[in-house]
């Protein structure tokens, strides 16, 4: 977690990735129910971070509820569950499935969709935590 260039600040009540000062803001770790919880959080946000313009520039200028808006929190889930996999940490698979679940109407739009998801969540993941 230290190596990774974009350092989380950490304090307020809610996890999210500025990409317009590359900042990603954390609440304390003690505000998780786990440790788990809180890597999983961490890798959410830093998979957004890897769409940053100096690195993998995804469009990160969707607004909630837009379809660019949940392609990318497809990809940070799925980067966020194959890290922490990598990692091995304990996450909860059923988390991670809700998550994704709420976010997947975008793949009705367009069902091919989901081969490019799944390269940019693989290629976030890759640059966060490469495979052994």
């Amino acid at each position: 977690m230290n190596d990774w260039e974009v350092k989380p600040q950490f304090g307020g009540s809610k996890a999210f990735y500025m990409p317009a000062t590359d900042v990603i803001c954390l609440p304390s770790r003690n505000r998780f129910d786990s440790p788990a919880a809180f890597v999983a959080t961490w890798a959410h946000e830093v998979a957004h971070s890897t769409g940053h313009k100096s690195r993998l520039h995804r469009d990160l200028s969707g607004r909630m509820g837009s379809a660019s808006y949940a392609r990318e929190e497809l990809i940070a889930e799925l980067a966020s569950f194959l890290i922490c996999n990598r990692l091995e940490v304990e996450s909860c698979s059923e988390s991670h499935g809700a998550y994704l679940q709420s976010w997947a109407d975008v793949l009705r739009e367009s069902p091919k969709i989901i081969f490019t998801i799944l390269a940019q969540s693989r290629r976030a993941a890759d640059l966060i935590c490469p495979p052994a």
